[in-house]
């Protein structure tokens, strides 16, 4: 027994007297304490039935007492129905097997157990995750009396780590999650990046495609246009000789002469951006050309414009068309100049460029070798960033009405892509622009065909086989070639034209369009009738020229063309040229 203290005052005697009347603390509630429990707690019997619980664990799984107490634990916590992949039911059971089995507390995995909602909550289930652990409890017997089922909720930790958190909570593991934490940021960086990289090579490929279509639609609209202007320059012809005697008329030819040159100028443009131009590239020194090219700008530009150039003294050699290539230096100058309506100065600059797999991968227009590059810069306005695709595009223009065609650009652009090229261009608003061409370099092995001398426009007595399917384009053929005292045999199409050789009809000329209906087009009519008439000389018209008559963009060897449209005397020179020529011109491969 514990010694009573004692008190020798008698105020000390009858704090003794309380002390020893003190009733002594009552017994504690487990019951209490184990239901207001901070943790998620559940008690069961070995067959699984529900026999306490916290509150925490109602709190937790929306549920109330009197609900769950006495009933069967996978009556009250049923698998989704709606999940298929559910498999909570499946795995706590075979914890709570193992338990009652080996009499051992059992920790199970993170476990995806959904929790079935109060209806007045809108019913359905709710995803949660849970880390469980069971444990046994015996009886003064040594049998399994009650299983306690404790969890902690992780939810949240788990759908933080679905969106790339990666956020343990777990303090001694800190360092390990700021490390899965970084390394989940770069992950996340990467594939913006490479998302960023896919979609801006998708914009470049979707560009490169819709001038592709762009193309085939202007070059088809030029094929119509200049069989139409063929005709109109041919009559101007013929109507100016009818009224030579009258000024006032003859102004009006002159007029409508003009007009018509400046739609030839247009489809020429549109031609040169679908590609379809016919090139004759040879072995090219681009120093040189720059260099006349800039003592022809300088008076043309002003003396506001200053012009310097900056050449590569050891600049490859260029196959390229020269003439071409100062048209579209030309074209890229004066939009310079405009570029810069107070003055500046523009830069005509050349290079040697070797382009690699790598910038090819990222300009899906760009092929990988070697190029010599001419750049024409200016320190203009510059060109806003959301325009900067379009100004290649035919028609796109930013000038005043009236001030452009808008095919200045889209001249040079298909130039370029028709020689094998490539076209970078970088511009900043207000500082200026600077337009790169990547121009081929010469294999060193390219024979440069000299251009044959001027033949006279006198006419001739010859037989000329006219293949032409545009009936006004051949009606008037018809009547200039007559005119010019020619004999000829006008067809519509290829098999017309075989059937008069084949019926005796022999030719000195083949005069045929390129691009034709019937179903076969200039090229397979020469090489027939050549297979038929040995000796024929061919001459090759068109405003389209497609790959009939051209292979990467330039004439095949032997090939003479007349370009759409074409004046009488055009027409006269080169059936004259062509007669000049020796047999069997046309490569029949």
């Amino acid at each position: 027994m514990a010694a009573v203290p004692h008190f020798p005052s008698p105020d000390l005697a009858l704090a003794r007297e309380e002390y020893l009347h003190t009733p002594s603390p009552p017994a504690p509630d487990f019951k209490a304490l184990f239901e207001a429990a901070p943790g998620l707690y559940l008690v069961l019997t070995p067959d699984f039935r529900i026999v306490a619980v916290s509150d925490a664990y109602l709190r937790a799984t929306m549920t109330e007492r009197a609900a769950i107490l006495g009933r069967a634990l996978f009556e009250i916590f049923p698998d989704n129905p709606d999940d298929p992949s559910a498999d909570g039911v499946r795995n706590l059971r075979a914890s709570l097997e193992r338990v009652v089995q080996f009499r051992r507390a059992d920790t199970m995995a993170v476990q995806k157990y959904d929790i079935r909602k109060p209806e007045a909550e809108g019913g359905g289930y709710e995803e949660r995750f849970w880390s469980p652990r069971n444990s046994p409890v015996s009886g003064p017997g040594g049998q399994l009396a009650y299983i306690i089922h404790r969890v902690e909720d992780v939810t949240e930790f788990i759908q933080l780590k679905q969106r790339g958190a990666e956020q343990d909570k777990l303090t001694d593991r800190l360092r390990e999650r700021t490390e899965q934490m970084e390394a989940e940021i770069f992950m996340r960086a990467r594939e913006v990046e490479q998302a960023r990289e896919q979609l801006e090579a998708e914009q470049k490929l979707r560009q490169v495609q819709k001038m592709e279509a762009v193309g085939h639609l202007t070059g088809g609209i030029a094929h119509d246009f200049n069989n139409i202007l063929t005709v109109i320059t041919g009559l101007i012809d013929i109507l100016a000789d009818a009224v030579a005697h009258d000024a006032s008329l003859s102004s009006v030819t002159n007029m409508i002469s003009d007009a018509a040159a400046r739609g030839a100028e247009v489809t020429k443009h549109l031609l040169a951006f679908s590609r379809q131009q016919p090139l004759q590239p040879r072995e090219a020194n681009l120093n040189t050309l720059v260099q006349d090219t800039a003592r022809l700008l300088r008076p043309s530009l002003g003396e506001q414009i200053e012009i310097e150039t900056s050449l590569e003294p050891d600049a490859w050699p260029a196959f390229i068309d020269p003439n071409h290539l100062s048209t579209a230096l030309l074209n890229l100058a004066v939009n310079a100049r405009d570029a810069m309506p107070e003055g500046g100065k523009l830069m005509l600059e050349t290079g040697n460029v070797v382009l690699d797999e790598t910038y090819a991968a990222t300009n899906v227009d760009a092929r990988p070798g070697e190029y010599v590059m001419v750049a024409v810069s200016d320190t203009g306005t510059g060109i806003p960033e959301a325009i900067r695709e379009k100004v290649f595009e035919p028609f796109f223009t930013t000038k005043d009405t009236g001030k452009g065609t808008g095919l200045g650009l889209s001249m040079v652009y298909g130039f370029v892509k028709q020689s094998n090229g490539h076209l970078k261009i970088y511009s900043e608003e207000g500082h200026g622009t600077s337009i790169k061409l990547y121009l081929p370099r010469s294999s060193g092995d390219v024979v440069d065909v000299e251009p044959p001398a001027p033949a006279d426009t006198r006419g001739g007595n010859e037989s000329i086989l006219v293949v032409e399917d545009d009936p006004l384009v051949r009606n008037y053929v018809s009547a200039q070639l007559a005119q010019l005292g020619y004999r000829t045999m006008i067809t519509a199409n290829g098999p017309e034209a075989l059937a008069a050789v084949d019926n005796g009809f022999v030719c000195d000329v083949l005069f045929t369009d390129v691009i034709m209906s019937g179903g076969m087009n200039g090229r397979q009519v020469a090489d027939a009738v050549l297979a038929r008439l040995p000796s024929v000389r061919v001459l090759f018209t068109s405003g389209y020229t497609e790959d009939a008559i051209l292979h990467h963009g330039r004439l095949d060897p032997g090939v003479t063309l007349l370009p759409k449209p074409y004046r009488k005397a055009e027409l006269a020179r080169m059936i004259r040229q062509v007669l000049a020529q020796p047999t069997a011109s046309v490569d029949t491969k």
